[in-house]
C-alpha cells in the first residue's frame, strides 16, 4: 500500500512509510526511526473516520496485528485488550465470554484505539460515549517508554481516553464490560413533527433513543432499544414489504431463520437498492426528493425485533456517503432539526441521506462532545451530491451558534478559535499534549487545525 485513503474517500495522504507492527517493541523502534528522520508518526485503525485524523506525510503504523484480547475479568465484567482489535471481533469475543458492551454505535468496523480516540458513541442519556468505558489504558510515548494510566491518574486520564492520537500511542485498553444482554429493537414511523413533540418522552421511556428523518418527506421514525428477558426473535421479521420479500428467499434458499436474518436483508438493501439510488440522485439531483420519498416509503416501516445486543446495535454497512456531527445542547435539538428543514426548502438543496438524532450522556472527558452536559449528537448526512457544500457549511454554522462541539471522527470546519470557544479544557489539553510530546511527533494537519490557537 503506498498511501491511504479514508471510508469516504475524501482525505488522503501518502505516508514517507507505511507499517504493520505487532508488538510494542517494534511500535518504539517505528517512533525511533520516525525521530531520526525528523518527520511524523501517526496510528491509523480501519480508516473509517470522516475526518483526516489519521492522515500523514511520515511514518503511518496500521495496528491490524495487534489484536489479541489479553485478559477477561468476569468478576469486574472487564476486558483488556490490543488496541488494534476491532470492535466487531471484540464483540464476538464477549459473546463466548458472556459478556456484552453496555453501549455500541451504528458500526463496529472500528479498532477499539481508533473508536476511543475519536469519540465514538452510540444512544441513550443513561449511557456515555465508548471512551468513558475505559478503565485504563497503556500509552506509548515520543520517546518510546509506556506509561499505563488510570483513574488514579487524574486530568491524563481524562485526556489519554479521547486524545485524537495526540498524547502517542495507545497499545492496549482495558474496558468496562457487563453480562451479555438481550435488546428489545421498537422502530416506529411517523410524521417529523409529531416525533420532535414525542421526544422528551420518547427519552424518558426507553434506554436507548434515536430518530431519524429523511429531507423532502415528511416521514421520521424512532427507534429504541430495550433490555429484555424474552427470546430472540426468529423467521421473517415485520420489516414492509420489500424486506418481508427478501427474508422469505434468502430463508428459502439457505435455511435461514436466525434474528440474524434481517441483518443480512438490510446488507443487500444497502449495498445493491440504496446504493443505485444515491448514484442516480447524484446524476440527476431534481430526482432526490422524489427517491427520497420512495426510499421512506419501502425503508421507513414500523417493525420489531430482539437480539443480542450488539446485533441490534449494529446496522449494516450503508454505502458511501459523507457525515457531519456535532454535539448540541438536548434542547436545542428539535429547534435545529425545524430550522434546517426551513433551509432545506428555502434554498432548494437537494439533501439524499438521513439527518440523524442521538443522544450521549455528560462525561468529563477533555475534548469530548459530551463534556458537562448531557448531548444531543445532531448528524447531518449526505452522498457526494452538488448541494453537499453548502448543507454542511449551513448545518455547521447553526450548530456552532448554540453551542455545539465537533464529533471528532466526521467531518467538520469550525477554525481553532471557535472550537476553544465551545470546549472548555482544550487548553488543559494542549498544555498536557505540550508536556507529553513537546516535538510534536504526533502532530498533523488535522492536529494542527485544532490547536492553532496554541503555537
Amino acid at each position: 500500500m503506498s498511501g491511504f485513503v479514508n471510508w469516504s474517500g475524501v482525505h488522503r495522504c501518502r505516508p514517507a512509510a507505511i507499517h504493520q507492527p505487532h508488538d510494542e517493541a517494534q511500535i518504539a523502534r517505528v517512533l525511533a526511526q520516525a525521530n531520526a528522520d525528523g518527520l511524523r508518526a501517526k496510528v491509523v485503525g480501519a480508516g473509517h473516520s470522516w475526518s483526516e485524523a489519521a492522515c500523514t506525510d511520515g511514518h503511518l503504523m496500521n495496528l491490524d496485528r495487534m489484536d489479541a484480547v489479553l485478559d477477561v475479568d468476569h468478576e469486574r465484567a472487564q476486558v483488556t485488550v490490543e488496541a488494534g482489535l476491532r470492535l466487531k471481533d471484540l464483540n464476538e469475543r464477549l459473546a463466548d465470554e458472556g459478556l456484552g458492551m453496555s453501549n455500541l454505535g451504528s458500526i463496529s468496523e472500528q479498532s477499539v484505539a481508533g473508536a476511543i480516540a475519536t469519540g465514538t458513541h452510540g444512544t441513550g442519556l443513561r449511557f456515555g460515549n465508548l471512551s468513558t468505558m475505559v478503565r485504563a489504558l497503556r500509552l506509548m510515548r515520543a520517546d518510546g517508554q509506556v506509561q499505563d494510566i488510570t483513574q488514579d491518574d487524574g486530568p491524563l486520564f481524562d485526556a489519554a481516553r479521547l486524545s485524537l492520537g495526540a498524547l502517542g500511542v495507545v497499545t492496549r485498553v482495558t474496558l468496562q464490560c457487563e453480562r451479555a444482554f438481550r435488546l428489545r429493537e421498537l422502530a416506529v414511523g411517523m410524521p417529523l413533527d409529531d416525533a420532535l413533540e414525542q421526544l422528551p418522552y420518547w427519552l424518558d421511556r426507553h434506554e436507548h433513543v434515536k430518530l431519524w428523518w429523511l429531507p423532502h418527506t415528511d416521514r421520521a421514525m424512532f427507534y429504541a432499544f430495550d433490555r429484555t428477558d424474552l427470546p430472540e426473535t426468529v423467521g421473517p421479521g415485520t420489516g414492509g414489504p420489500l424486506r418481508d420479500a427478501l427474508e422469505v428467499a434468502l430463508a428459502q434458499r439457505w435455511g435461514r431463520t436466525e434474528v440474524d436474518l434481517m441483518a443480512e436483508v438490510d446488507h443487500w438493501v444497502n449495498e445493491h437498492l440504496f446504493d443505485a439510488v444515491l448514484k442516480a440522485g447524484a446524476r440527476q439531483p431534481r430526482l432526490i426528493a422524489l427517491l427520497n420519498a420512495l426510499i421512506a416509503r419501502l425503508y421507513f416501516i414500523d417493525r420489531q425485533r430482539i437480539g443480542r445486543s450488539d446485533r441490534i446495535f449494529n446496522l449494516a454497512m450503508p454505502p458511501v456517503h459523507r457525515e457531519m456531527e456535532y454535539g448540541v445542547p438536548v434542547e436545542e435539538a428539535p429547534g435545529l432539526i425545524r430550522d434546517l428543514r426551513a433551509l432545506i426548502e428555502r434554498q432548494a438543496m437537494a439533501v439524499n441521506f438521513i439527518v440523524e438524532v442521538r443522544y450521549v450522556a455528560a462525561d468529563n472527558l477533555m475534548l469530548s462532545p459530551a463534556y458537562g452536559r448531557d448531548s444531543c449528537q445532531l448528524g447531518a448526512y449526505m452522498a457526494q451530491a452538488p448541494d453537499l457544500d453548502a448543507y454542511f457549511a449551513a448545518f455547521e454554522a447553526m450548530c456552532l451558534n448554540v453551542g455545539g462541539r465537533p464529533h471528532w471522527g466526521k467531518e467538520f470546519r469550525a477554525p481553532s478559535s471557535e472550537l476553544k470557544r465551545h470546549l472548555p479544557r482544550l487548553d488543559e489539553f494542549a498544555a498536557l499534549r505540550q508536556h507529553l510530546d513537546p516535538g510534536k511527533l504526533f502532530d498533523n494537519g488535522f492536529l494542527r487545525r485544532i490547536f492553532a490557537q496554541h503555537g
